[in-house]
């Protein structure tokens, strides 16, 4: 905390930053592009992970299926608001500020993918082991939208793969 005097000599208490800066290998349009093809490629994980739980399979019954998939939900969540707090401008960035966009995106984009290959190798056991009696195409549906949606969060993670984010400088300079 850092205390100023303003024009009437009252004495306030403000915040400062300790710490270091960080430097984005983007320019503002690759900011901008980042953005964009990110929340487009959340709109069809939203749409095939919703969509898979609008199927009435008998697989979502089994618990090694169906907690993967709601957990899912949470790594989702995680995902977008990470997405969506991608800086718009180009300038160095607080640790805060690169921790909830880029290692938010990096991290909940791995665990959503792990999220879903467990389901999907859930599904899978599923249907070797215990799909007597079953309808199978509501089965091979609910794996084909798990399948790709996996896909889809594959490509996001890869979106962020070359994006090198550094630490510029260790200080902070007191306003």
């Amino acid at each position: 905390m850092v205390a100023t005097q303003d024009e009437s000599g009252q004495e306030t208490l403000r915040p400062v930053y300790r710490g270091g800066y960080f430097e984005v290998s983007l320019e503002e349009e690759g900011l901008f592009n980042l953005r964009r093809t990110s929340l487009l490629l959340l709109i069809p994980i939203l749409v095939l992970q919703i969509g898979a739980g609008f199927l009435n399979n008998q697989g979502m019954y089994q618990f090694y299926i169906s907690l993967p998939y709601v957990f899912s939900f949470l790594a989702l969540f995680y995902l977008g608001w990470g997405i969506l707090r991608i800086p718009k401008e180009k300038r160095l960035y607080r640790r805060e500020e690169v921790d909830l966009s880029f290692n938010r995106i990096k991290s909940a984009g791995r665990n959503l993918l792990g999220l879903l290959a467990i389901g999907i190798l859930g599904e899978i056991v599923f249907l070797s082991f215990f799909s007597d009696g079953v309808d199978l195409v509501l089965e091979f549906v609910f794996l084909l939208l798990e399948v790709m949606a996996a896909i889809v969060v594959y490509f996001q993670i890869r979106l962020l793969q070359p994006i090198s984010v550094q630490v510029k400088s260790e200080q902070s300079e007191v306003d």
